[in-house]
């Protein structure tokens, strides 16, 4: 029953000192990581830093009891991060008091979408977010974040609009740069990237930024205008509720429902990408909404923002040995204690935002899939389209906007391509036993008398227009010919409606008018089915049905249907 509720526990069946030593030791690697990376993306979302270390303590709890999944670390996510300002800085200033009451009831809200969807199961929604959608997304995300932190980086404020305004603007107040800082930046920048090539396994944000409160503290960077992070509260967040009026209420949800998605996604891939054969469990998508939503709505109580599986954390959760959701919390449990006791360190040794500002770049750099558009671009270029489409609209408009066209064209390229699927003439091949695409095949062989074609798709009400107009035309290309007979290979069609089944009834009748026969090969049991419960019945006999296209042409040469039973059965 425990399981049942918690399937996390599952994870404890069997468990063994041995794997404990595992996940000891990449929690604790893990919570090196995440240290530096809440704290940054509490910042990118404009939240005070400590924000991002309460959502690295609850939430991954919560999802250790409640996830399918022994390969995602759950905790703060850049692209989240920038859903929640792009959102909540249209409602409030960011960083103000009504801003965080708002960043809390988005987080609930966000958990309470995502619960209720896990609950009716909708789960499969993550499916109607394609690849390339994700990509372009994704990479224009990253171009944002890091422009939202080009401020912090050089030291100034200025006005800006979308990332290009703002590096126009910060070029145009080039003299009221932070030299210190930047030379703050560009030591942070060189540190975080060639050590790393030296020793991958170096916790480089965390060193960074400890080694930079200390110098900080010595040197008194603030003296020279310095920006800085003087101050965490010390101990753990008490639980909170806070009270919004209606309005603001409604001008969450569009947020909650964007960030509830690309967080469900995200953690899904992830989940989905990693999974293997050999794993005790497989991730249950309907169980991660649950997992994912009760872990944001408990987190928002204790001030946590929304959270999700990140990419880069989760390949190193992996790297590091983790075994099970016993490493989140061995993560949580170290966080803790670091709120709990050094957090007054901050006081005496403040940290320099320009610091959280190259964590942030350095994290999300990778966000940017120039090599996945390079590839796409050459193999296919409508997704790469798409892909493009994304990337403009969000860098442009916003990432919520950017996320809906994405979404949108990805609708529409499911429904164009249903509408309009692959349909070819096939030729005989290796002396007519088997039968290709003539656009492929310059070998084929084609019967003047014979027009065989395939369907590659259901045939159904939005697509048998289509299908109409293509045989129709392939009839016309041989007017004056010999073509007596039409053979229809229907082996990749797997459904057929009444509106479709309709539409051959007419085509089998306009085609016998003018002398030509209508065969169908290779029917699968339901489509078989289809036709025998419908007026088409009566074309259901072993002079019009065959198992293969070589049956139907030596019924057409010979008078004989060699599988004609099998062609007719319905048990398939």
């Amino acid at each position: 029953m425990l399981s049942k509720l918690f399937p996390g526990l599952r994870w404890l069946e069997g468990y063994r000192q041995s794997v404990f030593k595992r996940d000891l030791f990449s929690g604790i690697a893990i919570a090196v990581m995440l240290i530096p990376q809440g704290m940054a993306y509490a910042v990118v979302a404009g939240l005070p830093p400590e924000y991002g270390l309460y959502a690295c303590i609850f939430p991954p709890i919560i999802y250790a009891l409640l996830g399918t999944s022994n390969k995602v670390s759950i905790g703060p996510v850049a692209l989240d991060s920038i859903l929640i300002i792009t959102g909540l800085s249209l409602l409030a200033e960011p960083g103000s008091d009504r801003y965080l009451e708002l960043a809390i009831v988005l987080t609930l809200l966000v958990g309470v979408i995502q619960c209720f969807f896990g609950l009716i199961k909708f789960g499969f929604i993550a499916n109607f977010l394609s690849h390339p959608v994700i990509s372009g997304y994704t990479s224009a995300a990253a171009i944002i974040i890091i422009g939202s932190q080009l401020e912090s980086l050089l030291g100034v404020d200025v006005e800006g609009g979308n990332v290009f305004v703002l590096v126009f603007q910060l070029l145009r107040h080039i003299a009221q740069w932070n030299w210190v800082t930047v030379a703050i930046s560009i030591f942070g920048l060189l540190f975080m990237i060639y050590p790393k090539r030296v020793f991958p396994g170096l916790p480089s944000a965390l060193i960074l930024l400890v080694v930079g409160m200390v110098c900080s503290g010595f040197w008194g960077a603030q003296d020279y205008g310095v920006a800085v992070i003087a101050e965490i509260p010390r101990g753990l967040p008490s639980l909170t509720v806070p009270v919004i009026s209606l309005s603001e209420f409604v001008d969450l949800i569009p947020v909650a429902m964007t960030v509830a998605l690309m967080g469900y996604v995200g953690t899904m891939s992830i989940c989905k990408s990693q999974e293997k054969p050999t794993d005790k469990m497989s991730a249950q998508p309907n169980q991660e909404l649950l997992a994912v939503g009760v872990a944001n709505f408990v987190g928002a109580l204790f001030k946590s923002f929304p959270v999700s599986a990140s990419f880069s954390r989760s390949a190193a959760f992996r790297e590091a040995g983790a075994a099970t959701q016993v490493s989140a919390l061995v993560s949580s449990f170290f966080i803790m204690i670091t709120v709990l006791f050094l957090t007054p360190f901050f006081t005496s040794h403040p940290l320099p935002k320009a610091l959280l500002a190259v964590i942030i770049i350095v994290s999300v750099a990778g966000l940017f899939k120039f090599s996945q558009m390079k590839s796409l671009f050459k193999q296919n270029r409508r997704e790469f389209y798409i892909l493009l489409a994304t990337f403009s609209i969000t860098l442009l408009l916003g990432v919520q906007q950017g996320l809906l066209v994405g979404v949108a064209l990805s609708i529409f390229m499911v429904i164009f391509n249903t509408a309009n699927p692959h349909m070819t003439e096939l030729g005989s091949i290796q002396d007519g036993t088997l039968f290709r695409n003539v656009n492929r095949f310059q070998d084929a062989v084609v019967r003047e008398d014979i027009l065989i074609f395939r369907f590659d798709a259901p045939l159904y009400f939005a697509n048998k227009d289509y299908f109409v107009e293509r045989l129709y035309a392939w009839v016309k290309q041989r007017k004056g010919s010999e073509l007596r007979y039409v053979v229809f290979d229907a082996e990749a069609v797997n459904s057929m409606d009444s509106t479709a089944i309709l539409m051959l009834q007419q085509v089998i009748q306009n085609l016998d008018d003018q002398g030509i026969r209508f065969f169908m090969s290779n029917l699968i049991g339901p489509v078989r089915d289809a036709i025998k419960t419908s007026r088409l019945k009566e074309f259901m006999c072993e002079q019009s049905i065959f198992s293969t296209i070589h049956d139907a042409i030596t019924y057409i040469d010979d008078g004989v249907n060699l599988h004609a039973e099998e062609a007719l059965q319905t048990n398939d």
